[in-house]
């Protein structure tokens, strides 16, 4: 009875979000999806669009039931309605562009994040791209020309399709690309004849996509380049996903510890390779569903992590997986530590300053502590915990200040 109760609810909750969804007729309906990338690109346009309009942003959120809530937040005088979506399982889509309507679509990248749910990139892009399909021929599907699966939605797109990347065929289109830390990550964009210069305040290139992608998406919209990238300028990107930070001992961290799949590893340690700094090390938490072993997955990023950073750490239950591997040559550059207690006091006992501290993690193990533990006392050490909000917005975590604002 209880099932059925709760299937009645959610049969009556699409129906009312429906009905708000047509009274929204001069509201411009922006989706983004993706299997990485699709929160900070959500976040980079809607940065954009918010500087000359009025609108709503739904980000992070991306299940059915919040993106019906966000839409029942929506005023008929906003112009935009922008709301990353997740297509989590086979048919999630389905059922949430069905509630959306949206009338520009964005795609970032297809990956493994959804291993168990998809197996294989084909079923991983057939899922994302419904979003696609769904358009109207008068919308845009915004597509990354450097993933050849995002590229090939092209062909199941009714709508105009506006591509973005690296590429020579992408009509918004990076070049010039600079981003040697401790430089930060700048670009030429050109589109239709127009180029201009972007400067970031962004680590590495690996967030191209979501810059380019944002782009892209404002100009479907109706924006021109420059105001684009004026938007832009000096941005900084999504509390952990990249983020920067300094220490007060002058040590600098970059937070990646918003979700960790394996497949996406490799990338971020690709970054390191192009960083200029006095000592790099790089910190690991727990990796998310992917297949394979366990104990291999850590242990070749173990072998991989230190032919490029300094120092590799390892922390949470799944480190010990590497405790083997610490030889006699490996002393002061291989470490495991079973929680994030032990590994801020390490890493409050031996900083460099100016020194490049890279943490990789699955949001579970809320690592983004080590960061705020260099220069605040903590009171919560749980060492797994689904909130998707950051330590330094969570009561729980001590950070909160009476006003709502990190004490680090």
């Amino acid at each position: 009875m209880g099932e059925q109760r709760y299937a009645l609810r959610q049969i009556f909750r699409r129906f009312r979000a429906r009905l708000k969804r047509k009274r929204l007729r001069e509201t411009t309906v922006l989706a983004v999806t993706g299997s990485c990338g699709k929160t900070t690109t959500t976040s980079f346009l809607g940065k954009v669009l918010s500087d000359h309009c009025h609108g709503f942003v739904g980000i992070r959120d991306n299940d059915e039931n919040s993106i019906m809530r966000n839409l029942k937040k929506v005023k008929r005088s906003d112009r935009f309605f922008l709301q990353e979506v997740s297509g989590e399982a086979p048919g999630a889509m389905t059922r949430k562009v069905k509630v959306l309507c949206p009338d520009i679509g964005i795609v970032t990248t297809i990956g493994q994040d959804h291993y168990r749910s998809f197996r294989t990139l084909e079923a991983t892009a057939r899922e994302k791209g419904a979003l696609i399909e769904s358009l109207p021929a008068h919308g845009f599907a915004v597509l990354n020309a450097d993933d050849p699966h995002v590229a090939n939605m092209a062909k199941r797109a009714k709508a105009r399709v506006l591509t973005y990347g690296l590429s020579e065929g992408a009509e918004v289109r990076a070049t010039d690309v600079e981003s040697c830390w401790p430089k930060r990550l700048s670009m030429t964009i050109t589109y239709q004849g127009q180029s201009v210069r972007l400067e970031t305040n962004l680590f590495g290139d690996l967030l191209i996509p979501s810059v380019l992608g944002a782009v892209a998406g404002a100009l479907a919209v109706g924006m021109d380049l420059k105001r684009c990238v004026d938007s832009l300028t000096g941005i900084e990107s999504f509390p952990r996903r990249m983020s920067i930070h300094q220490s007060r001992q002058g040590a600098w961290f970059v937070n990646d510890a918003g979700k960790a799949p394996f497949w996406g590893v490799a990338k971020v340690l690709a970054l390191l390779a192009h960083v200029n700094a006095p000592r790099v090390t790089v910190v690991f938490g727990t990796f998310s569903d992917t297949k394979g072993a366990d104990s291999d997955k850590y242990r070749q990023t173990a072998r991989e992590a230190l032919k490029i950073a300094d120092r590799v750490c390892f922390v949470g239950p799944k480190a010990a997986y590497v405790r083997k591997r610490i030889t006699p040559e490996l002393e002061g550059r291989l470490f495991v530590m079973e929680s994030a207690q032990a590994a801020i006091r390490h890493l409050r006992e031996d900083v460099i300053k100016d020194e490049l501290i890279l943490i990789k993690s699955a949001n579970r193990d809320h690592l983004e502590r080590l960061i705020y533990g260099q220069s605040a006392e903590l009171k919560c050490w749980k060492q797994s915990c689904p909130k998707m909000i950051s330590c330094h917005h969570c009561e729980e975590s001590g950070l909160m200040c009476g006003d709502g604002r990190d004490e680090s």
